[in-house]
C-alpha cells in the first residue's frame, strides 16, 4: 500500500502508456458497424398467437359496440319527437325566451283633487258608464289624488275616450303618457314575431302594468281563467293560425313573469289563440276587450281594487231583481273575525322574526351581490333558503296573503342574487328585492307594526 512518502515499484516508460476513449452505446455501434437495433411491437410476442388472438377478439368487441351505440343513437334522433330530444341533449333545449316588446301607455285624467274620497267617486261615476277607471295619488311633496282611465296602448284610443268622456260630463278631461317601460331592458335573444301571430306589447301606467295583445281582428268570444300564478286566456275565433310561442318579461317588471301562446281548435268555432301568464300569486289581474286589442290590466295588491258597477236598470225592471243580480261581497262576521284574532297574532309574532332577519340581511345582500364572493354568497343564500321555508310554512291572515305573497317574491329574487350560478347582474336583483321587500312591508299594519 502506498503512502504519499512511499514511491512506486515501477513506472512506465512513455511508449508503454496507453489512452482510454470513452464511447457509448449508440457510438460502440457504428464503431463495431452493428446494425441498429429495430423497435418490436411490445403489445405481443409475434411467436404467441394465442395472446395475438385474445388481442383481436377484444379490438373487434369493441368496435362492434362502438357501432351499435352509434346505430342506436343516429335512430333516437331521427325517429323521437323533439321535445323528448331536447330533454335528452343539452343542445337541443329550447333557447331563453326573447323579452316583451314595451311601449309609453296613453291614459286620460278626468279629475284632480286634494282628496281620496273625491277621486274616488269621480272613478266610481265613471264606471257605471262602463269605462275601465282607477285612481291613483300623483308623486311628489304635495300629493294629488287623481280619477283616470285606461290605460290604452295607442293615442287615437285615449283620444276617443276622451271624447266619450266629455260628452259624459267630463269636459276637462286631459290625456296622461307614461314612458316608465318604453326602455326597459331587454335580454340578447332576438324577438322575431312569428308569422299570423299577434302582437304584443307590455305598457306601464300609474301603479299597474297591461299586457296587450293586438289581433287583426276584433274577437268574437274572450274567456279567462285563472290557478294561482297562471292566467290563461281564449280569444277567438282567429282569420291566422297561431304559432306556438314565448316572451319573458323585462328583468325590472314583477307584476308579470312569462308570456306564451298557442292555437286551440274549438269545436265548429274555427282556430282560438289561448295565452298562458304567468305572474306572481299576489298580482291582481283584470281582462278587458277594447275593439281589436285584448287588456291584461295588473295591479298590485296595496292599490284599492276597481270596483265593478252594479247592473243597469232598464225601464220596466224590478228594482229588488236587479239588486238580487248584482254582486254581493262577502263580509267576515264578528264571531269568525274573534276566533282568527289567535292566529293572527301568533302569525304576526313568527314573521316579525322573519322581518328582523331578513332587515339585518340587507346590507350584506348588497355588499355580496357587489364583491361577487362564492362563499358570503353562499352562506347568504343559506340564510335566505331557511328565511323562504319559515314563510311557507306561515299561515297568513286573508287580510295578509297579498303581502305575504310579496314577501315570498321579495326573498326568492334575493335568492336569484346570491346563486352562485347567476351570469346576470346581482345588484339589479338586490334592488329588485329590497322594492318588494319595502312593499310588502309598508303595505298595511298588520305587517308594518307586527310588534305592536
Amino acid at each position: 500500500m502506498l503512502n504519499h512518502k512511499s514511491q512506486p515499484d515501477a513506472v512506465l516508460e512513455p511508449e508503454q502508456q496507453y489512452a482510454v476513449v470513452l464511447l457509448n452505446e449508440q457510438q460502440l455501434s457504428q464503431f463495431m458497424h452493428k446494425p441498429g437495433i429495430r423497435q418490436v411491437n411490445r403489445g405481443y410476442s409475434v411467436p404467441d398467437v394465442h395472446m395475438r388472438y385474445l388481442r383481436l377478439k377484444k379490438q373487434t368487441a369493441a368496435a362492434a359496440a362502438v357501432l351499435l351505440v352509434l346505430g342506436v343513437g343516429s335512430f333516437l334522433y331521427f325517429m323521437a319527437p323533439q321535445p323528448a330530444m331536447a330533454s335528452m341533449f343539452a343542445w337541443k333545449e329550447l333557447p331563453e325566451a326573447p323579452t316583451l316588446d314595451t311601449g309609453a301607455s296613453f291614459s286620460v285624467t278626468i279629475q284632480t283633487t286634494d282628496s281620496s274620497d273625491g277621486a274616488g267617486i269621480a272613478a266610481n261615476r265613471v264606471r257605471t258608464l262602463g269605462f275601465p277607471a282607477f285612481t291613483r295619488v300623483s308623486p311628489g311633496r304635495h300629493q294629488l289624488h287623481q280619477a283616470m282611465v285606461g290605460p290604452y296602448a295607442s293615442l287615437d284610443e285615449a283620444e276617443r275616450m276622451q271624447r266619450r268622456l266629455a260628452r259624459s260630463g267630463f269636459p276637462t278631461a286631459r290625456i296622461f303618457v307614461d314612458e316608465s317601460l318604453r326602455n326597459a331592458p331587454r335580454n340578447e335573444v332576438e324577438n322575431e314575431l312569428a308569422e299570423g301571430n299577434p302582437n304584443i306589447l307590455l305598457i306601464g301606467a300609474p301603479d299597474r302594468l297591461s299586457l296587450v295583445f293586438e289581433l287583426p281582428l276584433e274577437p268574437r268570444q274572450v274567456k279567462s281563467r285563472r290557478v294561482e300564478n297562471l292566467l290563461d286566456l281564449d280569444v277567438g275565433p282567429m282569420s291566422t293560425k297561431i304559432q306556438p310561442q314565448q316572451w319573458s318579461a323585462p328583468d325590472s317588471v314583477h307584476l308579470v313573469e312569462r308570456v306564451s301562446i298557442e292555437g286551440v281548435q274549438a269545436s265548429e268555432t274555427g282556430e282560438f289563440l289561448r295565452a298562458h301568464v304567468t305572474l306572481p300569486e299576489f298580482a291582481r289581474a283584470n281582462v278587458r276587450a277594447e275593439g281589436r286589442r285584448v287588456y291584461v290590466d295588473l295591479t298590485w295588491p296595496l292599490v284599492a281594487s276597481d270596483a265593478v258597477a252594479p247592473p243597469a236598470v232598464s225601464a220596466g225592471a224590478d228594482p229588488a231583481q236587479a239588486r238580487a243580480q248584482a254582486p254581493v261581497s262577502r263580509a267576515v262576521p264578528v264571531e269568525d273575525a274573534r276566533q282568527d284574532a289567535p292566529a293572527t297574532e301568533n302569525y304576526h309574532e313568527q314573521l316579525r322574526g322573519v322581518l328582523e332577519r331578513l332587515a339585518a340581511t340587507k346590507p350584506f345582500l348588497t355588499s355580496a351581490a357587489q364583491s361577487g364572493s362564492p362563499d358570503v354568497l353562499r352562506a347568504l343564500d343559506d340564510t335566505l333558503s331557511t328565511l323562504e321555508s319559515t314563510l311557507r310554512s306561515l299561515r297568513a291572515p286573508a287580510a295578509s296573503a297579498d303581502q305575504h305573497q310579496m314577501l315570498l317574491a321579495a326573498v326568492r329574487t334575493a335568492r336569484k342574487a346570491t346563486d352562485v350560478s347567476y351570469s346576470g347582474d346581482r345588484a339589479a336583483q338586490a334592488r329588485e328585492a329590497f322594492v318588494l321587500y319595502d312593499a310588502a312591508v309598508n303595505a298595511g299594519s298588520l305587517i308594518t307594526h307586527p310588534a305592536q
